[in-house]
Formats: C-alpha cells, structure tokens, sequence
C-alpha cells in the first residue's frame, strides 16, 4: 500500500495506541520494581501520565489539519476518556489539580512541588519521543511535521493580547475545576465521560485564542520558547493565571456548598 494511501485516523490510532500500551507497560514494571509503593510510585506516575497527556495532544493536531475542529473534538473526547481509564497512582498530569490538592492539605507542599517539576520533565519527553514516532511513520504528514519541526521553531498557541490569554486561561481553570468539583458523577466511568465531555467544550471555544490549555504542566510542553511567545508571556498566561484561579474555585465551591446545606436545613424545617 503507498504511503499516500494511509488514513491518516489510521496512522494516529496506531501511534496514540503504542503510546498508551507502552506507558501501562511501564506502569506496570515500575510498581513491580517499587513492590507497588506508593510514596515512590506516586512522582514516577506523574511523569508517565503527562508524558501519556503531551503525546496524544501533539498527535491531535494531526487529526484537527486532516479533519477539523469537530473529528478533533471527537477525537480529544476519546483520547480523554482513555487517560482518565489508564492514569494510576493518583497521578492527574495537571499541575493545577495538584495545586488544589496542596491547598485542600491533601498533599504537602513540598510533594506539590515535586510532582509539578515531574510533569513538566514527562511534558519535555514527549516531545522527542514523538518525533522519532513520525519518523518511522506510513504517512507523510508526520514526516513532514517533523522536518518542519527540525528546521523551524514552534509556533505560539497564544493568538490574543496578555491581558486576553490571561482571563481565557482563568475563566478556563475555573469553569473546569468548578464544574468537577461540583457536578462529578460517581463511579470512574462516568466520571471520565464527564471529565472529558467538559474539557472537549472548553477547548473548543477557546482554541483559537490560547489554545485552552488550563494546564500549566501542557503549555510548557506544547507553547513554551515557541516563536514569538516570550517567557513572561508564557509564565502569565499558562502558570500564573490558571494557578491563581484555584483558590478562587475553592472559595466558590465552599459557598455553593453552604447554600445547599442552607436550602436543605430550611427544608427540612418546613417538612
């Protein structure tokens, strides 16, 4: 079969499935090796799963040059179910979840610290790692991406002022922490199948601008030192603001949560 011929759908499935059986191959070794500790396994997790995360994102723009915006949210919303199926070791490859969890006193600071710089090193690895996957690739977009890629800089995912990119990545953090902390259904199925269903939403709408990344550990894999994109630009708009946002939720959250204990209790005096 010529190479033109490969579907390129073919050609992602294939790259995003070796991908996701080689980071449960290591999973699985790792805990073996760790005799499934926890307190060790819980950092060597972070760095799979964002690796995992970075992977099937850069892959995504293939599917969004072939296809379009809506096979890319098909796409996003499959590949996001499947890492909320795989991720283990309470690994979340989200710098910001850890933030929230250091806040809420789940984890220590320094844990906090420690898993963040761990997602960004898995971040940076996948970057090469798929470079050399669209190397050995049956289609030529890959190949051609990745020449391209060796002779010229990424470019910026921000399309919009400071200002701007800030308040998208804010109101991003915010609608997706909120709507999960508040609506998250039970049971790890549905759970993924909303986790998904609302990021999908969420980067749709603000592709264009910042690329919605709300996940300062995926900026810096996906738009840091990429061209025009200064590094106090970045820092702003995919650290500080998403970061800064998550007390804010935090706040909300416990708000709504004294007004349904309120409406409940003046219920219940009613009946």
């Amino acid at each position: 079969m010529a190479l033109e011929a490969v579907p390129p759908v073919l050609a992602t499935f294939l790259l995003v499935f070796f991908t996701t059986y080689l980071c449960r191959l290591l999973r699985s070794t790792l805990r073996k090796l760790l005799k499934d500790d926890l307190n060790i396994y819980q950092y060597v997790a972070e760095i799979i799963s964002t690796f995992q995360l970075v992977a099937g994102m850069l892959e995504g723009d293939t599917v969004l040059e072939e296809y379009g915006y809506f096979w890319y949210g098909v796409y996003l919303w499959i590949f996001f179910i499947s890492l909320d199926l795989t991720f283990d070791g309470n690994s979340t490859a989200n710098a910001c979840a850890v933030w929230h969890s250091v806040l809420i006193r789940n984890s220590t600071r320094l844990t906090g610290i420690l898993k963040i710089l761990l997602q960004v090193l898995g971040g940076q690895l996948a970057f090469p790692y798929m470079k050399l996957l669209w190397m050995f690739s049956p289609l030529t977009k890959h190949r051609d991406r990745r020449s391209a890629l060796l002779v010229l800089h990424c470019q910026s995912a921000l399309k919009v002022s400071i200002l701007e990119g800030c308040f998208a990545e804010s109101l991003a953090t915010f609608m997706y922490f909120f709507m999960m902390v508040t609506f998250q259904p039970k049971g790890r199925v549905w759970n993924a199948l909303w986790d998904a269903t609302v990021q999908v939403a969420i980067i749709l709408v603000g592709l264009e601008w910042t690329g919605m990344m709300f996940n300062p550990a995926l900026a810096s894999a996906l738009t840091f030192n990429c061209v025009n994109h200064p590094l106090l630009d970045h820092l702003l708009v995919y650290w500080v603001a998403p970061m800064a946002t998550i007390p804010l939720v935090q706040s909300t959250f416990g708000k709504v949560q004294k007004f349904k204990q309120r409406r409940q209790a003046a219920r219940m005096k009613v009946e």
